[in-house]
């Protein structure tokens, strides 16, 4: 049982490679198979070939699931021997189809059967009276449903006074036919009858037409095969038409027509003609043999095509297969991929690491250091990221006034507003108030509206990011162990680290992001995770100290000094209180959680299952707060505080006032602090960036690598000057709002929606930051459980998880040889040389993990991400070979087959970004 390859072999006769890939590029070819009757000579459709296949299944004869096709090989041999004698019309003009039947009469000779042509027409004509007789029955079925008391005959017996009442009367119905036995009533078509079925059989004849949207260039083909009686030969007739076509009168509602074939013979005794046009149909469909049938050249041209598709052919052994453990579908996926990407061909899209990015014509390249060398003259980056995205500035808004745009700020909200309240819950406890939510809020719309009306790419979204969380903090507590007034320190810090960024991009310092491998990435997205687990448990414990769980003696022994108090002023603990936000965390995370699962599941449409996927931290929130109030509300819970006056949000002002001369010691701080909150902020905004221009992200108006570094820049600054929470570009929302604005189109039927173009514009970013600022004022009505609020802040950090490859390789440690899959560093090296790497990534994990633990590491672990990448470039070198190296800290093949532009199953934002939320 062959099993088809989508690789193109270099070794079929009559194929031009050139032509073979102009021609993929421009269309698909779209193939159905119908069977022929024997008994009444009827048609049916079978199935649908568009690469893959789509069998016609169940009672209304619907599309079932598109699945690779398995045919017998003894089918493909059978059809060589047809093919071998086919007869091609390889340039018929359409005109009609009584012109169709004539060329069919006149144009279709056989020696050894003379009368083929008038055979075949045969089967057209009986097509074009079975659907007549179809459409015939179908009108008067309609009009005898639509008032049966005001149809001709009805009507005039009425008028006659015969049927004195409608005729759904059944007793004056019973009594009427008992008197006229020869009156009747009409055929009812409701689907039921009495003495049989009770559902009306569906149409032999009928297409099974489903709202498919393909692509315009798509050409279809139609197949007919089939037992046709006296006929005495086998013959495979293929028709050509030299422009698409439509032909309503023989296959109604199809658009597109380019080819029409006939399998057709006598009855075989071993074989069905149906598995040999299923068979046909896999050749024909398949893009990279389509070529053989778009000429129709001779006869051997299409033997020679199945003869090169069957080479490529991936074989399942015949016999009986007892375990469904021993024909695994990722197992056969993965096998005929490698074998396309041998013959560079490769039907699924890898993943691209950043440093090896492929970035669109019109963007900003990685270029090698000689390259870039003789272009690092001043400021030249940027000055070439203003010619190169300034034309489109104005369309940025005049392409914002779609109709996608409201979904989109909609959508775009509720992802960005559940982290920004999940960071300023948790910097409030971090900074003692002086950060909080409603500064974050603030901060997020402020700087979102900056980012959207002078960002080179306005798609990127503003938001406030784990790593600057961690940084915030640290740098609190360390100015508060000093004494040092934390605003004001952040105040210079933001100087400077402007300044900075000024300075990198007058020196292209946007290609140092190559030396940020995914060694880096993987340690530094586990450390934050492990930060936010840490968070997490942190809040239950403090939770728990306030409110532990007593005995009943500590009750008994306190109650007395509550009986002349308010319950209020009552300082017992209330275990309650812990308990109840204990179980919103988990099941905040358990909502979420499931949310997600079922978004990848089958249950459902997809654009429900998309909506719960897209927006289930939102709910988790929503239904976790809903719970609580409903049921809880009498207990006191850690609330999210969003103060109402603006006035109250900060209590040093709008802008912060630093002392008239600032300390040395102030200064020198913020200039140790300047450079290391701008190693964060280059990954942060690089990696983001270059992820949107990769080439199958669909973006055309480019991107701005290196002037976007001083706005992201200035933004700090303006968050630094009104002491507000520092933002960055967000890679997951940033990942989302693009996939938000992509628009999907299927390129054939069985194929799944494929990317098509981004709506490239600054309104949808600009509303959405808006909506940001407002909620910041209105939100004080709100009143949201702080641990449902941690609960999905857990989640984000499993899920920041995704993709890992350092948490991937750790697991192998407890597989057994058999099932660590097969990846290419396993074939290198011993596996212990693989776990010695991994070891010494761990070590290097842990080891930052202890450091942020304390005031000096807290602060400088930014400068471990510069550390790790110079050992990833200088030590691991000397360890370990270069290709092993290569094969260590670069994609996996395994692991990477995530398609980033595939409606059908859509792609997890975590997975494809390492640098975490």
């Amino acid at each position: 049982m062959p099993v088809s390859s989508s690789c193109r072999r270099d070794d079929v006769p009559e194929v031009d490679h050139n032509e073979q890939e102009s021609v993929n590029e421009l269309h698909h070819l779209v193939v159905d198979v119908f069977t022929v009757n024997e008994d009444d000579g009827t048609w049916r459709q079978k199935s649908r070939f568009a690469r893959y296949e789509e069998d016609c299944e169940g009672f209304d004869n619907h599309f079932g699931k598109p699945h690779v096709p398995f045919i017998t090989m003894a089918a493909y041999h059978a059809l060589q021997q047809v093919t071998s004698k086919s007869i091609l019309l390889p340039d018929v003009e359409f005109k009609d189809v009584d012109d169709f039947i004539s060329i069919l009469e006149s144009r279709v000779n056989d020696v050894e059967h003379p009368g083929l042509g008038r055979k075949v027409s045969s089967l057209v004509k009986s097509r074009i009276a079975s659907l007549e007789k179809t459409r015939s029955l179908s009108k008067v079925h309609s009009a005898s449903t639509q008032s049966l008391n005001q149809s001709g005959p009805v009507k005039k017996e009425v008028e006659r006074g015969g049927i004195s009442r409608s005729l759904l009367s059944a007793p004056n119905n019973l009594s009427s036919l008992g008197i006229s036995p020869g009156r009747r009533l009409p055929t009812s078509v409701s689907g039921l009858r009495f003495k049989g079925s009770f559902l009306r059989d569906p149409d032999p004849t009928s297409h099974p037409m489903e709202p498919v949207i393909w692509d315009e260039a798509n050409e279809v083909s139609m197949l007919v095969t089939g037992v046709v009686p006296d006929v005495k030969v086998c013959r495979l007739i293929a028709i050509r038409f030299n422009e698409t076509t439509t032909m309503q009168e023989v296959f109604p509602n199809m658009n597109n027509i380019r080819h029409v074939f006939f399998l057709i013979g006598p009855q075989l005794e071993e074989m069905q003609y149906l598995d040999m046009g299923r068979a046909l149909a896999s050749v024909a469909s398949n893009p990279n043999f389509t070529v053989a049938f778009d000429k129709l050249k001779s006869a051997e041209s299409i033997t020679r095509a199945i003869e090169g598709f069957l080479a490529d052919t991936v074989v399942i052994a015949p016999g009986r297969i007892d375990n469904k453990n021993l024909v695994a579908g990722d197992l056969i996926r993965k096998l005929v991929n490698m074998q396309a990407e041998k013959h560079g061909q490769n039907s699924a899209q890898q993943q691209v690491h950043p440093a090896s990015v492929d970035i669109e014509k019109n963007a900003p390249k990685i270029v090698d250091e000689k390259e870039q060398s003789s272009s690092t003259w001043f400021f030249s980056g940027v000055l070439d990221d203003f010619r190169k995205r300034n034309k489109f500035y104005w369309s940025d808004y005049m392409d914002g006034f779609a109709p996608l745009i409201f979904t989109v700020v909609v959508y775009m909200f509720c992802v960005t507003v559940v982290p920004t309240l999940t960071f300023g819950a948790i910097l409030s406890i971090g900074t003692d108030g002086i950060l909080a939510v409603k500064e974050c809020l603030i901060g997020q719309a402020l700087c979102g509206v900056i980012w959207s009306f002078f960002s080179c790419q306005p798609l990127l979204i503003m938001s406030p990011t784990g790593p600057f969380l961690v940084f915030e903090k640290a740098l609190y507590q360390f100015t508060k162990a000093r004494q040092l007034d934390f605003l004001e320190v952040r105040l210079y810090t933001g100087i400077f680290l402007f300044l900075i960024s000024v300075f990198g991009s007058a020196f292209n310092i946007a290609y140092l992001i190559r030396f940020v491998t995914i060694y880096t990435e993987d340690i530094f997205c586990a450390l934050i995770s492990m930060i936010f687990f840490y968070e997490v448990f942190e809040f239950l414990e403090i939770q728990q100290h306030h409110n532990k769980i007593q005995d009943l003696a500590y009750y008994l022994n306190n109650s007395a000094n509550c009986t002349d108090i308010p319950l209020e002023e009552c300082h017992i603990s209330r275990p309650n209180t812990f308990l109840l936000q204990l179980i919103m965390v988990i099941a905040s995370i358990a909502v979420f959680h499931y949310l997600r699962q079922l978004s990848r599941s089958s249950f459902f449409g997809r654009s429900f299952r998309n909506l719960c996927g897209n927006f289930g931290g939102c709910f988790a929130v929503v239904v976790v707060t809903v719970f609580y109030h409903v049921f809880f509300k009498n207990v006191e819970v850690s609330m999210v505080d969003i103060p109402a006056d603006l006035g109250e949000y900060h209590r040093h002002g709008l802008i912060v006032q630093p002392t008239y001369l600032p300390s040395g010691q102030t200064l020198l701080v913020a200039a140790i602090a300047a450079p290391l909150l701008f190693v964060l902020l280059f990954v942060e905004t690089e990696i983001p960036q270059q992820m949107a221009l990769r080439e199958s992200r669909k973006l055309k108006k480019g991107g701005g690598l290196h002037w976007d570094l001083i706005v992201a820049g200035a933004c700090t600054l303006v968050c630094s000057v009104m002491g507000l929470p520092w933002q960055c570009p967000a890679a997951v929302q940033s990942l989302a709002h693009i996939t938000a604005l992509t628009v999907y189109k299927k390129s054939a039927p069985g194929e799944p929606s494929r990317a098509s173009h981004v709506i490239e514009q600054r309104v949808s970013g600009l509303v959405t930051y808006l909506s940001l600022g407002v909620f910041s004022v209105v939100g004080h009505f709100l009143a949201i459980p702080s641990a449902a609020i941690f609960g999905v802040f857990f989640y984000l950090g499993i899920r920041n998880l995704n993709g890992n490859l350092l948490l991937m390789r750790v697991k192998m440690w407890f597989l057994l040889a058999k099932y660590r899959g097969n990846h290419k560093f396993l074939d290198l090296a011993p596996f212990y040389v693989t776990g010695l790497y991994t070891f010494i990534q761990c070590i290097v994990l842990v080891s930052m993990f202890t450091a942020k633990s304390t005031q000096i590491g807290g602060l400088c672990f930014p400068l471990m991400l510069v550390a790790c990448s110079f050992f990833v470039n200088k030590v691991l070198p000397l360890i370990f070979t270069k290709e092993l190296l290569e094969a260590l800290d670069g994609e996996d093949v395994e692991e990477g087959e995530v398609d980033n532009d595939n409606e059908e199953n859509p792609v997890d934002f975590y997975y494809n970004t390492r640098i975490p939320v």
